[in-house]
């Protein structure tokens, strides 16, 4: 196996984000903020924020959002038919575009925020794209995005800008929550892999960007029970009483296996056999801080696509050693296992705007020296060169403006700088890596990803950002 290692993580910027009802009921409280804080009929709130604003601006204080501009971004909304309840979905969709990007504030519900552009910078999420622009010319890969228990389309914006802006269509769907909790039952086991098949159907088959996308080159990224979902549809048949074991055998793990209380344990009890869910599109996945105690280490061997994992060093809702770590193991050799210090479970989770870091609860909040966006900025660059290395494009990339990275060359086992000049390995971590990082201290300009070196372990790599 390999090891990728150098490279800043942040220390645990948020906890939890699977499997229980607590956090659904975070997610609730977070849609419901956005929706009451953009009625105008909610005038308390709006007049408080417009004194904030009012004083920010008398006393020189600067508002400032922390999503990376992106240019040649396009973005728009379609409402997706689950096949099994018949309920519509709505997705996310990013894809390159030769138009001109401008400010979009959205909610959680993906409704436009009308306010004026000082109030939704603090209520709403701010994209630079270009809305319900045409695609541009040529050829693209294509992501499925799956957020965890409770999330929303727009947990992982900035990795689908990253992506969009390399090259690639990106859907990120708001899963139903379906009457049962969004982190266990048959809604969750079946619904949530079939709804991800159902967001590819739908690209494919649409009306402008089907005909750019390139069917061998789709992926998906997940997070939490979103990486169960990208797991089950890559060939890993999940069964519940794979959890029922897990939780037996490792009483240590009591945070997530009393996550959601009674009604979690009886649906999962509920769910019977689990078809294959397997979709045979998925060419290649990405696991950040992924759910895989529905699995066995059997059922996990058999995912046969190229498998990027990262772990959260601080997770103490999926533990790094029954989940992240388990899952490089049981995997393939060429597993890219990446473990990043100092982090939680949330911390792959985008940044929240100022006021919903407020009403989202410990998902949105960073421990004291925790530079969420700046992992986010080295992540992504990595997931984006994981896509680019495994599903490699023959055909023709988009105008200029949305060129793919290009991939990077052979390693070199030792360490240091590989062929194709990124830097790779301890060898090219210098003292600036250790630095503040306020001072947004990076190793290299390069991606930072990994050395190579064979072990006996899966593809292991450690990111640590002090």
């Amino acid at each position: 196996m390999m090891i990728l290692i150098c490279r800043p993580a942040i220390s645990n910027g948020a906890v939890q984000n699977r499997l229980r009802s607590a956090h659904t009921e975070r997610a609730s409280r977070m849609e419901s903020a956005i929706v009451a804080v953009t009625r105008k009929t909610r005038t308390a709130i709006f007049k408080h924020l417009v004194g904030l604003v009012l004083f920010g601006v008398l006393v020189g204080v600067p508002f400032t959002t922390g999503a990376a501009p992106s240019s040649n971004v396009a973005y728009r909304r379609i409402d997706v038919q689950d096949a099994a309840t018949g309920e519509s979905f709505p997705a996310a969709l990013w894809y390159p575009t030769r138009a001109a990007p401008a400010p979009l504030f959205l909610t959680g519900s993906l409704s436009g925020c009308r306010l004026p552009a000082m109030l939704c910078r603090l209520i709403a999420f701010e994209m630079q794209v270009a809305n319900n622009a045409p695609p541009a010319d040529g050829k693209f890969g294509f992501i499925v995005i799956s957020h965890g228990a409770g999330g929303l389309s727009l947990n992982h914006r900035d990795l689908a800008m990253a992506l969009a802006s390399h090259g690639y269509v990106v859907a990120a769907p708001t899963h139903p929550r379906g009457k049962d909790n969004d982190i266990s039952g048959v809604g969750v086991w079946v619904g949530r892999p079939k709804q991800v098949s159902r967001v590819i159907d739908a690209l494919l088959e649409d009306a402008e960007l089907g005909s750019h996308i390139q069917g061998e080159r789709i992926g998906v990224v997940g997070h939490s029970n979103g990486g169960y979902a990208a797991l089950a549809v890559a060939g890993a048949k999940p069964s519940p009483a794979a959890i029922v074991a897990h939780c037996r055998q490792h009483p240590d793990d009591s945070k997530f296996c009393s996550y959601g209380g009674a009604a979690t344990r009886e649906a999962t009890g509920k769910v019977g056999d689990i078809p294959d869910v397997r979709d045979p599109r998925v060419r290649a996945i990405v696991l950040m801080a992924p759910n895989t105690a529905p699995f066995t280490d059997d059922a996990l061997a058999q995912v046969a696509v190229p498998v990027r994992v990262y772990g959260a060093e601080r997770d103490d809702l999926t533990l790094v050693r029954y989940h992240a770590e388990r899952l490089a193991k049981a995997l393939p050799p060429q597993t890219e296992y990446v473990l990043v210090k100092r982090t939680g479970h949330f911390s792959f989770v985008a940044s929240f705007p100022g006021v919903l870091k407020l009403v989202a609860g410990e998902g949105a909040q960073d421990p004291e020296g925790f530079n969420r966006n700046a992992l986010h900025e080295v992540m992504n660059r990595e997931i984006v060169d994981f896509f680019d290395r495994k599903l490699p494009s023959g055909q023709n990339t988009p105008d200029k403006g949305a060129q793919p990275a290009p991939s990077r060359g052979p390693r070199d086992s030792k360490g240091g700088q590989d062929r194709g000049g990124g830097c790779l390995g301890p060898s090219c971590c210098g003292p600036e890596l250790r630095a503040s990082t306020d001072r947004g201290s990076r190793c290299s300009p390069r991606p930072l990803s990994a050395s190579v070196r064979q072990t006996e372990a899966a593809s292991i790599g450690e990111h640590d950002w002090h």
